[in-house]
């Protein structure tokens, strides 16, 4: 005995032939069974092998066994295993049943009973056998005769697996069926040969004679029959399978004709209900009830029966899907059922009728043609049957066993389509449409399909889509037209009339802006006419687009979205273009005593006037950047909670319903992508418009109006705006105190208020006795120009890098240009430019309406009275309705892709967050923010500082381009000789002997010269020969904050260089010389040009250190050879150890206490080369460059860099700043490009205050002289200042052997290198030194040259050659390209003129000091080197 689940092998229980239950193997019986899942099987003994039919008992089978283990009988003989009484025989009996005549009888199906013989059987033979010639089929006997249906197919397609079947229950049932439809018009036999035909999806083939085949011919055959209900395709004893024999009809079937009643949403229960009933059969055709569709009949997926009855409320668009398992539907669905659906309905007199359903099987096949597939309805070809599971057709020799195959309606869609303009509900035929899935039965229990049901409601859209199109035709036109008007208006305030590739584009931005604004309108009104007209309406007139239908509306959105989103990002840009000054009306008060830069004399000057008050109002506009009428916060919260919490996203379903609430058991209907839209636009808009609302009549009236506000505080900080958002066009606030000065007490400035308040001074009004303050302002090309000229170097930094770069410069300028800038256009508003005047007057109604003007400001400026704060345009106040478009555009693009409400209000508060802090972080070259956090940092700089402080808080944007000595005629051109005589009063020559005396020199000579762009001049220069050792000493020196730093390392570093290269024994001598008060060697031959002075006051002290650093030679020095470079080093190094020395000890001299502190406060790069016969070394701390000159064997220039720049574009320098400092500081050591933020080179000598510890700078200042204790730059400390030094003097030494074709030296500081490539530098030296200029041939190019071409080629060599005779230096010649050179690389000697013409306060802000070292190599000398001739 054994006890087994099933699945298991051998003598054990197996699958039963269903395969749902556990069964015994042959020779063994049932002890016990749980259910069908697990049974007890005992083995019989041997004298009684068989098993009884229940499988319970064993038993003796005298006639043998079946293949299941039972005992069997011969044919019309009955299995009899118990007695009347039901006492279990020994051994079993075989009856044979009485086939006579009177008796007629024949074993069953079962092999136990004996019944009385097929009726067929006895009237075609008098007997229960079928013999020849008789037909046996299907169990039934038919006599041959003419005219029986053909022979039938019993074969099974399914397509979608490729495969087809013999099906067990076709070669049964299908020939007998079709017989007895056909012979006796028996009505089960026709329904059972229809079922067959719909098992096979009912496709008709002309060459088949499959069930549908079979079908065909038998409902061809019987037209004589008659038809039922005046229905063509009805015959009499046959089902309705087909709606004709051919595709084309179902339009007449599904439009001909109106449903015969009409549908409302809120009547009664019979006009909202779809009352479908539906008449079902099995398979053997036998008809099983009526039952209505209620209650889940089609609908395969669970749920409960109230979410199952709203698939048939009219007007609910249902959707239900599922997976199912195979295993699941074979048990479920094991025997199929056919049905016929009709609609019922009540005429007007409440007789009920029935309309048949028709059903567009998707799986149907005409002539191998799936005809049903397609959009086109007249290719359709309708059929009436259908049913849910076929796991019948699929089963092959034997029906006990399992199929192999399974057909399942995977996909079942009612869709319901509302007749054009009706007003009262009326539809058309109902359609159901099903869509089969084949499924290959492999493993049943991990197999499923995904089955879903649907009942969808749709009506012509054709007419909504064209008045769409008419209405975003109509309105497109208007956009474009509007666009036009636009851009005509910004060529206007452009000041420009040509119609370039720039305005092209303008028009194409406007017109998205306003196409963004058609479609929005279009989807919006779209959306809100659904929503009511859907939602309200009693009587159905409109029903929702479908999915597939709203793809339009839809891609409307993504289209206004994408414009509105360019649109968003050109107000950015335009916003962040525009250009803001704010003009401090204050006058100093008095004056105070300042010293003199150079002259060491104290003299008085005008009170500076504090700069608080503009960065006060600066930091303002700042903060009304984003102000906006509608609080972003609160409309997405508010839009959120009423769709969420209050439930208008219940709206937004598909369903006939308008209640905000929804039951958590009722049925939840698909969201609608056009209600959605509709619903929260019109939340966020009516949200909006009361927030408007609130705002305006409440907020702004009783809490605060920021936008007046600013202006007031303008008014009472003696400040105006001037503001351009276009080249000619902007706008002005007044903001000129009527009471003279507004940097004033607390009491005084109380008192003004309360004058005004009292009507005791004058009005605040640009105009005498107005109040208007605020203006739209048209300005001339002049006065443009005017500003531009000023204007230009904050904006496009035209002059040379380290002009904007240089820490202490940059504010030099940055407080010129504000100076400069605001006196002129405080004068200009005070019509001190009478070539510039303007005139005060009211826009006209149509300008306004417009937004253009239409006058020209051609002569003179024109201001426009402007109440209404326009400047507001340039704000996000301005523009609520763009960022209101494009908020709610953007909540429902992600809320379309997400399906998701809360996630689009998530994402739409993100997006607004970084919008306003992307328009609040705005910056020119620096934000409003940034000055006042650099202000906050440094208190009021009057003479040095290092951070990048922009007075005019001026933001990015495309300007014409001004030629520097255009647009101000009052610059005139210089003549030659005043031009030749600026450039060459700095420049110096010499001409080194061949041999001295000692030494043979590798340099011919060298050319020198500065220009001057500060005032004084911070570059110096010096050349001098070592006199004790061999060599030669040039070198250039760039300060900043000042040229006391650059200055003092002039005087002092060659000697500490010479020094570091004296022998031991010279060394002595020269101790012992000074000890005994005899005369010193001399060191040096300084080469200097007369205006290169020496410091008389700090000679001594400057001697003394000299002094102390070669007695710590003398002690170290053992006597071996110094290296060179290793001498640079140290006399770099040791010199900035003495200057900070000196600062820390101070003099008991005031005046020179304050020298050697402002030395050590400044700072100053240097580049020097030491050149001893073939061997060049070249030692560089900054920024400054040395470039050798090369002259190829082709007679070409090129040109070797000898340095490399110290700042942060040297990854290797910024590197070793790294790795002196902890990791901790790694972030806040470079920022912009500058050292902590401020200094933008890294090495330096002087700038002590990134070198010295914070107590050691507080102390040397406190204790130092008035002059430096009151200069707030020396008392400021560097930000992130943690571990200091931050700076260091010590060089970067590259040593170089000459050979013969190297032929000059260029040692430059960067106002040159800013200015020029040193590829050029190399040609024009080179050039300029061999005299080849004149010689070359004019090169015209491989074409054909004009007349113009030609003049413009001579006209360039002719100014080359005339440059060349008027310059005797080469540097000269150098700075000369340097300064005048235009775009072609030759002098335009009208540009020169006009650079060197600029007022001190103007050249500063277009390139910086130059000072040059042209050294000239003797090549003869340097080859007889290389051969070891000397």
């Amino acid at each position: 005995m054994y006890t087994r689940g099933s699945g298991w092998g051998g003598e054990q229980p197996r699958w039963s032939t269903s395969g749902s239950s556990c069964v015994c193997e042959p020779g063994y019986r049932m002890v016990a069974s749980n259910g069908g899942f697990s049974v007890t099987c005992e083995k019989c003994p041997e004298n009684m092998s068989g098993v009884t039919q229940d499988g319970w008992n064993c038993i003796t089978c005298p006639n043998g066994l079946t293949s299941k283990g039972n005992c069997k009988c011969p044919d019309h003989e009955i299995l009899v295993e118990r007695s009347i009484d039901g006492v279990l025989l020994a051994e079993a009996l075989c009856l044979r049943c009485n086939g006579s005549e009177h008796s007629f009888s024949a074993s069953d199906a079962s092999g136990s009973r004996c019944v009385r013989c097929e009726k067929t059987f006895i009237q075609v033979s008098k007997s229960c056998d079928c013999n020849s010639p008789n037909i046996l089929t299907g169990g039934l006997c038919f006599l041959p005769r003419e005219g029986l249906p053909p022979k039938g197919v019993a074969t099974v397609r399914f397509a979608q697996l490729g495969i087809t079947l013999t099906s067990a229950w076709f070669l049964k049932n299908l020939q007998s069926s079709a017989f007895a439809c056909w012979l006796y018009s028996n009505l089960t036999a026709c329904q059972a040969l229809g079922n067959m035909c719909v098992m096979n999806m009912n496709s008709l083939s002309s060459s088949s004679t499959d069930a549908c085949g079979l079908f065909q011919y038998i409902f061809v055959s019987t037209a004589r029959v008659g038809i039922i209900h005046s229905i063509p395709y009805w015959r009499h004893n046959l089902p309705w399978l087909y709606y004709g024999d051919q595709p084309g009809l179902a339009s007449q079937v599904l439009e001909k004709n109106h449903f015969p009643t009409t549908f409302t949403f809120k009547g009664t229960d019979k006009d909202v209900k779809l009352k479908f009933i539906a008449a079902s059969f099995d398979a053997a055709g036998n008809f099983l009830k009526w039952q209505s569709l209620e209650g889940g009949i089609l609908q395969l997926c669970p749920d409960t029966q109230t979410k199952l009855n709203a698939a048939y409320v009219f007007g609910t668009t249902y959707q239900q899907s599922c997976k199912i398992s195979v295993s699941k539907i074979l048990l479920d669905f094991a025997n199929p059922v056919f049905y016929d659906l009709f609609l019922e309905y009540n005429d007007g007199n409440g007789q009920q009728y029935l309309w048949a359903v028709p059903v567009l099987n998707l799986n149907l096949q005409y002539n191998e043609k799936f005809v049903n597939q397609g959009s086109n309805m007249n290719n359709w070809l309708l059929t009436r049957r259908f049913f849910l599971v076929d796991a019948l057709s699929g089963i092959e020799n034997d029906l006990g066993k399992p199929p192999r195959v399974i057909r399942i309606a995977s996909k079942i869609t009612i869709s319901i389509r509302l007749v054009s303009h009706t007003q009262r509900g009326t539809i058309y035929p109902p359609l159901i449409t099903v869509a089969y899935t084949d499924v290959l039965i492999q493993n049943p229990e991990t197999q499923s399909v995904m089955v879903s049901f649907a009942v969808s409601y749709e009506m012509n859209q054709s007419e909504a889509q064209i008045q769409t199109d008419i209405a975003l035709g109509v309105l497109g036109g208007l956009a474009v037209l509007w666009s036009l008007l636009k851009t005509a208006g910004w060529k206007r305030r452009t000041g420009s009339s040509i119609i370039d590739l720039q305005t092209f584009f303008k028009f194409l931005l406007f017109y998205a802006g306003d196409l963004a604004n058609v479609f929005f309108i279009i989807t919006v009104g779209t959306g809100i006419y659904w929503l009511v007209f859907f939602k309200a309406q009693q009587f159905v007139s409109v029903l929702l687009p479908l999915p597939s239908q709203e793809e339009d509306f839809v891609t409307y959105i993504a289209c206004a979205f994408s414009l509105k989103a360019l649109q968003f990002l050109h107000l950015l840009v335009s916003q962040l273009a525009i250009d803001i000054f704010f003009i401090d009306w204050e006058r100093p008060k008095g004056k105070v005593l300042k010293a003199v830069e150079g002259d060491g004399v104290i003299k008085s000057a005008a009170a500076p006037v504090s700069i608080w008050r503009t960065y006060f109002i600066a930091n303002e506009w700042n903060e009304i950047q984003t102000v906006r009428k509608i609080n972003p916060l609160f409309q997405v919260l508010a839009v959120l909670f009423f769709l969420e919490v209050v439930g208008f996203s219940n709206l937004a379903l598909m369903d006939a319903s308008s209640s905000l609430t929804r039951s958590s058991e009722s049925y939840v209907a698909p969201w609608s992508r056009i209600l959605r839209f509709g619903v929260s636009a019109a939340l966020w808009i009516a949200i909006a418009i009361l927030q408007v609302i609130f705002f305006a009549v409440i907020y702004e009236r009783f809490v605060e109006d920021k936008i007046s506000q600013f202006v007031d505080l303008c008014c009472v900080s003696n400040i105006s705006v001037f503001l351009l958002s276009h080249n000619c066009f902007g706008h002005y606030i007044h903001g000129r105190s009527v009471h003279g000065h507004a940097d004033t007490s607390m009491e005084e400035m109380n008192m003004n208020l309360k004058r005004e308040a009292e009507n005791l001074c004058s009005q605040r009004g640009l105009l005498p006795n107005t109040d208007g303050q605020t203006f739209q302002i048209s300005i001339s090309r002049k006065m443009r120009l005017h500003y531009d000229w000023i204007h230009e170097t904050l904006t496009k930094k035209r002059g040379p890098a380290r002009l904007l770069d240089s820490s202490a410069n940059t504010f030099e300028q940055s407080t010129r240009a504000y100076n400069a800038m605001n006196k002129f256009l405080s004068s200009f508003i005070d019509h001190v430019h009478k070539e510039m005047d303007y005139i005060v007057k009211d826009k006209l109604l149509l300008e306004r309406i417009l937004g253009m003007e239409f006058m020209e400001p051609i002569d003179k400026s024109i201001f426009y009275n402007d109440e209404g704060h326009s400047f507001s345009d340039v704000l996000y106040y301005g523009n609520e309705t763009t960022l209101l478009i494009f908020d709610i555009l953007f909540f429902s693009v992600v809320d379309l892709a997400s399906q998701s409400f809360v996630l689009a209000a998530i994402l739409t508060y993100m997006q607004q967050e970084v919008a306003e802090k992307s328009r609040q972080l705005e910056t020119a070259t620096f934000s409003v923010k940034v000055i006042l956090e650099a202000t906050l940092q440094t208190p009021h700089l009057e003479e040095y500082d290092f951070i990048p402080i922009n007075f005019c808080v001026s933001t990015p944007r495309t300007m014409t381009q001004i030629h520097p000595g255009r647009g101000l005629s009052s610059y005139s051109l210089l003549p030659s000789d005043k031009v030749n005589s600026i450039l060459k009063a700095n420049e110096y020559s010499f001409k080194v002997p061949e041999f001295d005396g000692k030494n043979v020199s590798s340099v011919l000579g060298f050319d020198s010269n500065q220009l001057p762009a500060n005032a004084p001049i911070e570059d110096r220069r010096s050349a001098a020969t070592c006199l004790q050792t061999r060599g030669m000493l040039l070198g250039v020196f760039d300060g900043h904050a000042g040229c006391a730093c650059a200055q003092a390392v002039s005087e002092r570093l060659f000697y500490y260089i010479a020094v570091s290269l004296l022998p031991h024994e010279t060394l002595l001598e020269i101790e012992n010389a000074v000890e005994s008060g005899r005369a010193l060697l001399p060191i040096l031959q300084w080469h200097k040009h007369p205006n290169d002075y020496f410091s008389k006051e700090a000679s001594k002290l400057y001697f003394n250190s000299l002094r102390t650093y070669w007695q710590e030679l003398i002690d170290l020095n053992s006597g071996e050879t110094t290296d060179v470079r290793e001498a640079l080093i140290n006399a770099f190094k040791r010199l900035d150890n003495d200057i900070s020395l000196e600062a820390q000890v101070g003099d008991p001299n005031s005046f020179l206490n304050y020298l050697v502190l402002r030395v050590a406060f400044s700072g100053a790069t240097a580049c020097v080369a030491h050149v001893d016969g073939i061997d060049l070394h070249i030692a560089n701390t900054g920024d400054s460059r040395a470039m050798l000159g090369v002259q190829e064997e082709d007679g070409s220039w090129s040109a070797v860099n000898l340095s490399y720049d110290h700042n942060a574009q040297n990854e290797r320098e910024v590197e070793r700043v790294k790795m002196e400092h902890p990791k901790s500081e790694e972030k806040s050591l470079v920022k912009q490009d500058r050292l902590l933020g401020l200094l933008m080179p890294f090495r330096a000598f002087g700038d002590v205050k990134f070198k010295w510890s914070i107590e050691l700078q507080k102390r040397v200042v406190e204790s130092g002289p008035d002059q430096l204790n009151d200069n707030e730059y020396t008392k400021f400390i560097p930000p992130n200042y943690y571990t200091p030094p931050y700076l260091t003097a010590e060089p970067e030494v590259i040593h170089h052997r000459l050979r013969p074709q190297d032929k000059f030296l260029v040692l430059a500081t960067d106002g040159l290198w800013e200015t020029m490539h040193r590829q050029d530098v190399a040609r024009i030296v080179g050039e300029y030194l061999t005299g080849v200029h004149h010689q070359q041939p004019i090169a015209v190019g491989g074409y054909k040259v004009t007349l113009g071409q030609m003049h413009g080629l001579l006209t360039e060599r002719r100014a080359r050659i005339s440059s060349v005779f008027e310059d005797q230096n080469a540097a000269t010649h150098l700075i000369r390209h340097a300064v005048g050179n235009n775009e072609f690389g030759t002098v335009d000697h009208e540009r020169l003129s006009k650079m060197l013409s600029l007022p001190e306060e103007l050249a500063r802000m277009y390139r910086d000091d130059i000072t040059i070292i042209v050294v000239q190599f003797n090549s003869r000398v340097i080859g007889a080197y290389q051969n070891e001739e000397l």
